[in-house]
């Protein structure tokens, strides 16, 4: 069944419905948090929810989504929202591939220089998160997803594979399960030690041991979604304040002095993010995602072409850990950036990729 064209159009009511709660918020009385140490910081999120309750333009946003073109296709049973972006000619394809709290929109600015340089952009909602909504998939089942929209949907033979975060799973099991599809794979992050590696430099030890300490001082948000999930869920599909707190907490650890706006590329960009998850309601069912994965185990080496793009406010990754799990071709230690690069430095992201791309031949 052919892709059908998609326009986001959230009712009236449940905006009035949103700013109703948001104004409704009951902040829990606890100790000053101003620098994040805790969480989010409560200080922080009072102004933010008064701003998004009172000034946050919902349509304007709205209106700036609908001008980058969105599909949905059925695929398997599924129903899978898509951003289609082409280029004229057309030099080849680049599956882009979101995380968490984000979406495909992550991605937004970079398409004109993505398309410019001749390739078309394609950038899918994961099973769960946002438009795709239904229950999330495992990482493998959403590779085979994927591979079939970019082969038998879009009918693309071959493509590039892009990704961050989960997209960094995701990105890895298409590599992995559908090689002959997949010209190169380009990460901004790298897999996590499973614990089962031996003879490690002093570099890799020191970065596994970071991963640790991050995990245990960082990761609580982790834990909880690849646990018990469903502890946290009706509480996010509720409470537009929690939906921002719990999302922020995590954007937070790659943010620079906790600037969480700037390092998810504004204010309104922010707001925009976590009201796409309210309005679909998909923050339970993404969070699930984590839990649908399991904590994975000891994978094969992916054998295509392989570029590393490790930004200064991400786990610093060794080149050597990243060959044990990839076939690396390219590892660029970028000048600047975080976990949302492609948003807060988008030239920055799009020109190493186009570099890797034209590299692939």
């Amino acid at each position: 069944m052919p892709p059908t064209p998609f326009t986001i159009a959230v009712p009236d009511d449940e905006i009035t419905q949103l700013r109703d709660r948001l104004r409704a918020t009951r902040f829990p009385d606890v100790a000053p948090n101003t620098d994040f140490a805790r969480g989010t910081s409560g200080e922080y999120l009072r102004e933010l929810v008064a701003y998004w309750a009172d000034e946050f333009d919902w349509r304007r946003a709205e209106s700036a989504l609908n001008d980058i073109p969105q599909f949905q296709a059925e695929i398997g049973g599924r129903t899978v929202h898509f951003i289609h972006r082409k280029a004229a000619p057309s030099r080849g394809a680049i599956l882009l591939l979101h995380g968490w709290p984000d979406t495909p929109f992550r991605y937004r600015r970079v398409l004109d220089d993505l398309t410019a340089a001749g390739y078309d952009c394609i950038v899918p909602s994961l099973p769960g998160f946002g438009f795709t909504g239904g229950h999330a998939l495992s990482s493998a089942d959403t590779a085979d997803l994927f591979t079939r929209l970019m082969t038998e949907t879009l009918g693309y033979e071959s493509f590039v594979v892009a990704g961050g975060d989960v997209g960094t799973v995701v990105g890895t099991q298409i590599a992995r399960r559908h090689p002959d599809q997949v010209r190169g794979l380009y990460l901004t992050n790298a897999e996590y030690p499973t614990g089962a590696e031996a003879d490690l430099t002093e570099e890799e030890r020191e970065y596994a041991e970071f991963i640790q300490y991050w995990w245990a001082t960082q990761g609580g948000y982790a834990a909880v979604q690849s646990t018990k999930p469903q502890i946290v869920g009706p509480a996010l599909n509720d409470s537009p304040a929690g939906l921002a707190a719990w999302m922020l907490g995590l954007i937070d650890t790659g943010a620079q002095d906790h600037d969480v706006e700037g390092a998810f590329g504004g204010r309104d960009e922010l707001l925009t993010n976590v009201s796409i998850y309210w309005f679909t309601q998909t923050a339970a069912t993404a969070a699930d995602s984590y839990a649908a994965d399991g904590w994975g185990g000891e994978a094969t080496r992916v054998t295509v072409p392989t570029a590393m793009a490790i930004y200064p406010r991400e786990a610093q990754s060794p080149r050597s850990w990243c060959e044990r799990a990839a076939n690396v071709v390219r590892y660029t230690s970028m000048p600047r950036g975080g976990h949302f690069a492609a948003l807060e430095v988008p030239q920055d992201f799009s020109g190493d990729l186009l570099a890797f791309v034209e590299d692939l031949g």
